[in-house]
């Protein structure tokens, strides 16, 4: 299952996803530059679960996705903020955290992730270990210090180019929201002319 690092970049590029969507004005892009240290937390939010020594349980599941949707809905109405997006945008970060740790590996039972809970409570697990496990096995310093950094940074150069393009997308609708310089001097001082004058 992934580290921190690989759910971080993956809740990263979800919020530069989310500020590309369409409809925003550029005042809420730029109001939501927050959004993407949002997502980040809760892309690693599901973690939370090794304090309550029920890992890789509900916590990684569709029925925790929905959950974190139906809050943030909750929350942008009270907000006024866009509800479909905010819901949208809460959901695709923490599930993407259920995604990832469903393709990662995956050696200690009960082996995967209880994903359709509360549909189920069978753990599932893709088979394509695309990520390696983390060791949690603090007294063995090599194992935690050279394997967890392998295993970050084979995630970074997995989700890194899909943050970058990520971030491309973004940068790629905030800039056709926006009139070059010349332009837009252009419509102030025609604005400016009286007709007739």
């Amino acid at each position: 299952m992934p580290s921190p690092v690989g759910h971080i970049i993956a809740g990263v590029a979800t919020g530069w996803v989310a500020q590309s969507w369409p409809g925003a004005s550029r005042a809420r892009r730029a109001a939501a530059a927050w959004l993407p240290a949002v997502c980040a937390g809760l892309a690693i939010l599901p973690d939370a679960d090794l304090l309550l020594a029920a890992h890789r349980t509900w916590t990684h599941s569709i029925g925790a996705v929905a959950a974190t949707g139906l809050a943030a809905a909750a929350i942008a109405r009270w907000r006024r903020w866009p509800v479909v997006a905010g819901a949208l945008m809460a959901a695709a970060a923490l599930g993407s955290h259920v995604l990832l740790d469903w393709l990662g590996s995956d050696p200690s039972a009960p082996v995967g992730i209880m994903a359709l809970w509360p549909v189920s409570e069978a753990y599932y697990v893709s088979g394509m270990d695309l990520f390696m496990e983390v060791s949690r096995r603090y007294w063995i310093p090599d194992e935690i210090v050279v394997h967890n950094l392998k295993a970050a940074v084979l995630e970074a150069a997995i989700l890194g180019p899909v943050a970058v393009a990520a971030r491309w997308w973004r940068d790629r609708a905030r800039s056709r929201l926006k009139l070059p310089r010349h332009d837009a001097t252009m419509l102030t001082r025609a604005s400016r002319q009286i007709p007739g004058a």
